[in-house]
């Protein structure tokens, strides 16, 4: 792995991942059409670094894919909690952006991380794994399985390897401030009364640069054509998180489906174990988002 594309670079995850792929001096081309680039700001000057900043639509795939080895494709405009709105305008628009990609795709050797999410599964009560029934109930999730059903088929047309990996919700630096964990730090360093909303998936969460190094072992390991459920192995992490942020979660509305997901499959097949506690990641996170908040406060 040499050359690769980062879609959705300037994202939470995208600009995490970014930034592990510069770690080992691989030359990383990032594509997104954000206003904001701070996340970006942090990685700095950087030879192997690239970034387009414009949207997928826009931006001349057969012009990037030159001599790419991986693509990472992390772009989405839909966000977990969005409501259901505007369905046909997102299936056409992600739909579009993938149809762009592997027009472009100049050769078989290139391999396709797809990033979806737990939430194709729908309410599902027991054990989870790859094989299980998919069956969305949110926008999101709906969004995430029509695009693995696109990258299924395009990729038997064109001889294309992939790699689907499916992720509970994502927490560390950098968490959109509508997700559980930075909606309470936000609110706490500023003093503010705090009304969260639940993560639309309660059922496992990752630290980032654990649900990072998942994506990277996927493209690192002679796998392809396969789907990986990425779980941190334990139960009730989600709810630990709101501990070590001193929620009382006796208060919390009971779940409406109770699933374990399994991720046996990564962790055999990728080496996959997450190394960060929900403790440890969680102080991180806060200490992150002060810095962040004080940074802001001075310019």
């Amino acid at each position: 792995m040499r050359k690769v594309i980062v879609t959705g670079a300037g994202g939470f995850i995208g600009s995490h991942l970014c930034a592990r792929l510069l770690e080992d001096e691989i030359e990383v081309i990032g594509i997104d059409g954000t206003e904001n680039t701070e996340k970006l700001d942090y990685i700095g000057r950087n030879a192997c670094f690239e970034f387009i900043n414009e949207p997928i639509e826009k931006t001349n795939m057969k012009k990037h894919l030159k001599g790419v080895d991986v693509i990472f494709h992390l772009a989405c405009t839909v966000r977990p909690n969005c409501r259901w709105h505007n369905i046909e305008h997102y299936v056409k628009q992600h739909i579009e952006r993938l149809k762009r990609i592997y027009d472009a795709i100049p050769s078989k050797k290139t391999k396709l991380i797809f990033v979806s999410s737990y939430e194709v599964y729908g309410k599902r009560h027991g054990e989870v794994t790859e094989t299980s029934a998919t069956n969305p109930e949110t926008l999101y999730g709906l969004i995430k399985l029509t695009e693995e059903n696109y990258v299924h088929v395009r990729s038997a047309e064109k001889n294309i390897p992939f790699v689907i990996l499916r992720l509970p919700t994502v927490y560390g630096p950098w968490q959109p401030g509508d997700m559980t964990f930075q909606n309470i730090i936000n609110s706490r360093i500023k003093g503010d009364s705090c009304k969260f909303e639940k993560d639309s998936v309660t059922e496992d969460v990752l630290y980032v640069e654990d649900a990072v190094e998942s994506i990277y072992l996927a493209a690192k390991q002679p796998v392809e054509n396969a789907i990986y459920n990425i779980s941190s192995g334990k139960r009730d992490e989600w709810k630990r998180g709101l501990e070590a942020l001193s929620v009382k979660v006796e208060h919390l509305p009971k779940e409406k489906r109770n699933m374990m997901i399994s991720g046996k499959l990564a962790k055999n097949d990728l080496g996959f174990q997450p190394r960060t506690t929900v403790e440890e990641g969680i102080k991180k996170q806060m200490r992150h988002s002060e810095r962040t908040i004080f940074n802001r406060q001075k310019r």
